[in-house]
């Protein structure tokens, strides 16, 4: 078993505050019962400046050529993602859901045994989960197995391999409003062929409150970051998933895995140092929208994992 640098709080809807000094937050950050107050919304080092010189690069629709998506199916909320969280890309790209000894990677597991991440019975500690690098997508392609700085500070979330939320809410996942936020690697990209992401959206809604099932449509932008001589220093190129169908308040173990080879969005990915998301609300069949400035609800964006399988970095 291995220890967290961050320590975890067991309460319900609560999320921990990092311990990692590279970063701080005020004391109650992160750690309520309250939807809005789990945005998480740094902008890290020259991020925000580049993003404002960014290039816009391509826009991507769901097609051949262009980003997948969960199922690849949107007429209802159960087959958007949930067991077929992965299929579009496992049919377009079967190659990467096997492994060298061409043994099936599973999205939960066999029997969808999920994977758990964290030790239900200690909570600063991490479950030893190499019995399923062999066996479990997320945990075969984690960047923290890897590069073991992937495991510092709070977005460190996103590199563990945990795709859903497995009973542990916020503490899973990094909220977003449609502002986004801006992070520096902790490496260089040197070489990749797709990056991806479990998504889903939530309102921090009851059903009762009127957080009914549906599928909301996102525009989510994804900025790439090289160092360049620009007054921020960076470079940014935009990626857009044009028309993202995400499940939103269906449950938070659903979540579907939407992504892009560099090919197909023209973008070499050597040289990458950073990234920030930001995104628009296309439709809400409910009406909210995703600025967390105004009086909610609000649609959220929930970010469980980046995936860049089989990369390389400096």
């Amino acid at each position: 078993m291995r220890k967290p640098l961050f320590l975890l709080a067991l309460l319900s809807l609560s999320l921990a505050s990092c311990a990692d000094t590279d970063q701080l937050y005020d004391a109650n950050a992160y750690r309520t019962g309250t939807f809005e107050d789990h945005v998480y919304k740094v902008w890290e080092g020259q991020t925000l400046q580049a993003y404002a010189q960014t290039i816009q690069g391509k826009t991507l629709q769901h097609d051949a050529q262009g980003y997948f998506n969960g199922s690849g199916r949107y007429e209802v909320t159960d087959t958007t993602c949930s067991l077929y969280g992965y299929k579009d890309a496992q049919t377009r790209h079967p190659n990467w859901f096997i492994t060298p000894e061409n043994q099936p990677l599973y999205w939960g597991g066999p029997g969808d045994a999920f994977d758990d991440i964290m030790d239900p019975h200690n909570s600063t500690g991490w479950v030893d989960n190499s019995s399923l690098y062999d066996k479990i997508y997320s945990q075969n392609k984690r960047l923290d197995r890897f590069y073991p700085k992937f495991s510092r500070g709070y977005l460190s979330k996103l590199y563990n391999g945990q795709i859903k939320c497995d009973g542990w809410s916020y503490l899973a996942l990094v909220l977003a409003e449609s502002k986004g936020f801006g992070t520096m690697f902790p490496y260089e990209l040197a070489s990749a062929e797709y990056i991806a992401f479990p998504l889903l959206v939530g309102t921090g809604e009851s059903t009762r409150e009127g957080g009914f099932r549906r599928i909301v449509s996102l525009d989510i932008h994804f900025t790439f970051y090289k160092y360049a001589d620009t007054p921020s220093g960076l470079a940014g190129y935009k990626v857009t998933c044009s028309d993202v169908e995400l499940q939103c308040n269906c449950g938070s173990a659903y979540t579907s895995l939407v992504g892009f080879t560099f090919a197909d969005a023209g973008l070499d990915p050597r040289g990458i140092v950073g990234m920030s998301i930001t995104y628009d609300v296309k439709n809400d069949p409910r009406g909210l929208n995703a600025d967390f400035s105004t009086e909610g609800p609000h649609v959220g964006l929930c970010i469980y994992e980046m995936l860049v399988p089989d990369s390389t970095w400096y």
